[in-house]
């Protein structure tokens, strides 16, 4: 039985890849199985014992005929601990890093709201004026680590390095032209320590807010698969 509230359900991160739960707070087992390429021996239609059956009588487990196995936090777990103990510890890890980052994401954006009231009009002044600075933005919308999130957005193609006369990358990313064009972003001089050239508009922050949650996770993706690249390898013998 289900006891999780589901909005406050976030994806997990497994080995650099984002897996995001349904509408009922169930990841597809079928989903990591074939994205992470674990043994065809380890399909999660060849997960049958005491513990699945068990979980099956639950609702920890569910398959659903000609779609797949499905399982919450408790289900994904026993299942990865049935592939292997190194999974286990994976999968596990990822469960607690998303529980750890929605509880630090909430304190944070509570201590923000404390923070911030009395500058909320100041705020949206400011953003209906000038517009506000990244970093300032980001801190707004939730977005952790400003300076990372420039790059995965240049990923996703929504913002782009400029460009020299010869056609190369300088300098940081930065939206797209057609953001300035509706009026998300506004250019700006680079005097007074505004060095992105740029700041956000109200517009701009309303579309920061609805993609910051993809955003973080792609930072932290990224920042796994970067770490798992330092890692030495294990030699088999």
């Amino acid at each position: 039985m289900l006891t999780n509230n589901q909005t406050d359900l976030l994806p997990i991160v497994i080995e650099g890849q984002i897996f995001k739960p349904n509408a009922e707070g169930l990841w597809s087992l079928n989903e990591i199985h074939k994205t992470l390429n674990l043994s065809e021996a380890k399909r999660p239609s060849e997960w049958s014992n005491a513990v699945s059956a068990e979980l099956f009588a639950s609702g920890n487990f569910r398959k659903v005929d000609k779609v797949g196995s499905f399982a919450d936090e408790l289900g994904a777990i026993a299942y990865a601990m049935w592939v292997s103990t190194d999974f286990y510890l994976m999968v596990a890890g990822a469960f607690l890093a998303m529980r750890n980052s929605a509880v630090r994401e909430l304190r944070q954006k509570d201590a923000l709201l404390d923070a911030n009231m009395p500058k909320a009009t100041t705020l949206d002044l400011k953003a209906r004026g000038a517009g506000l600075a990244w970093t300032e933005a980001c801190r707004v919308a939730g977005v952790q680590q400003p300076r990372l999130a420039l790059a995965e957005l240049v990923k996703m193609k929504w913002f782009v390095y400029p460009v020299d006369s010869f056609g190369s990358p300088e300098g940081s990313p930065r939206p797209k032209k057609q953001g300035f064009a509706v009026g998300a972003f506004v250019q700006v001089s680079t005097d007074f320590g505004n060095k992105e050239g740029w700041r956000v508009k109200p517009r701009g922050l309303d579309w920061l807010n609805k993609h910051a949650e993809e955003v973080n996770l792609r930072v932290v993706a990224t920042k796994a698969l970067k770490a798992k690249a330092k890692r030495p390898k294990k030699v088999i013998q």
